[in-house]
């Protein structure tokens, strides 16, 4: 069984869009609180001054339905693969009626902002994501055009 984080969130008067519907960049927002919230479970915090932590390397969305406002999203996050130095992050956002209105996929990299290079995750965070992942309730959904 796979297992999800899951993370919700209001929909704002703010995230629309002149045609109605949430705005493309509000899913990115939305994908970036549960993308923060997950590194945060596994030991690379993001505070202000920080030394090392998460950087985005990469992001890809594929929206599948339109969202709306008034509403809440709730949006499930895996770990898909840890790397020496990164993560690839999978997120299925749905609406309030369960359906799903998009999927991401992020490469996140730890980082040294100091010497600004890549750094390995170690086996302490590599460790805390393996307790987490246990940890974690609920079943990641099979994405479209993405192998189950």
């Amino acid at each position: 069984m796979n297992h999800a984080q899951i993370f919700t969130a209001r929909i704002d008067w703010s995230d629309l869009d002149l045609l109605g519907h949430v705005n493309n960049i509000a899913f990115s927002r939305f994908f970036q609180a549960a993308r923060v919230e997950y590194c945060g479970h596994i030991g690379m915090k993001v505070y202000p001054g920080m030394k090392t932590g998460p950087i985005l390397a990469a992001s890809r969305v594929q929206f599948t339905a339109q969202l709306f406002f008034p509403g809440n999203v709730r949006i499930l996050t895996r770990l898909k693969k840890a790397g020496g130095t990164s993560l690839v992050l999978e997120h299925a956002l749905f609406d309030d009626k369960c359906t799903m209105c998009a999927f991401s996929e992020d490469v996140v990299v730890r980082y040294d902002f100091t010497a600004k290079t890549k750094i390995p995750l170690g086996d302490e965070i590599k460790g805390m994501i393996a307790a987490y992942e246990a940890s974690c309730e609920g079943v990641f959904p099979d994405l479209p055009g993405q192998p189950g």
